[in-house]
């Protein structure tokens, strides 16, 4: 092989990995951009971030689990009066209220109730007109020693 060939068939090998390296990088941060750092008494819960109709929808249903640093944050842009249901779901959870960063209350190991017709299941309201809803694993509430009043800080972890 020629150096000309050679040089040629680094130069290619050099595009192919730079552009396989651009795709990971970009898909990570695209990724990571749906998700923020919440704190929660000192302990950091990563969660997926909500912010659509059909995503809220959706919510968790049909996932098998969620990790137990793991959550999903619903945003709102004002403060709303939201009404939450187990539609599809196949584990438990624990549903933090939330009102600009303060915990306005909680509902522990809400049952998926599977296997329950869609106008049966259980209705789930927010106390209060809310800004944000933290669904996490069961029993999370009580082991980040959760409490009305509590402070939540949720930050990008992509800025």
């Amino acid at each position: 092989m020629s150096g000309l060939m050679k040089i040629g068939s680094l130069l290619f090998g050099v595009a192919i990995g730079a552009g396989i390296f651009s795709f990971v990088v970009l898909n990570k941060t695209q990724t990571l951009e749906n998700k923020k750092e919440v704190r929660v008494n000192n302990q950091i819960i990563i969660a997926e971030v909500v912010k659509t109709d059909k995503a809220r929808e959706r919510g968790l249903s049909g996932r098998e689990s969620i990790g137990v640093n793991e959550g999903m944050l619903f945003e709102y842009l004002g403060n709303e009066q939201v009404t939450f249901w187990m539609k599809d779901m196949k584990f438990p959870i624990d549903i933090v209220w939330i009102r600009d960063g303060i915990v306005i209350g909680f509902e522990q190991n809400v049952d998926p109730q599977v296997g329950v017709s869609e106008d049966m299941l259980n209705r789930y309201n927010s106390p209060e007109p809310i800004t944000q809803v933290l669904e996490l694993q069961a029993g999370r509430a009580k082991t980040l020693r959760l409490f009305v009043g509590a402070h939540i800080v949720t930050k990008p972890l992509v800025q």
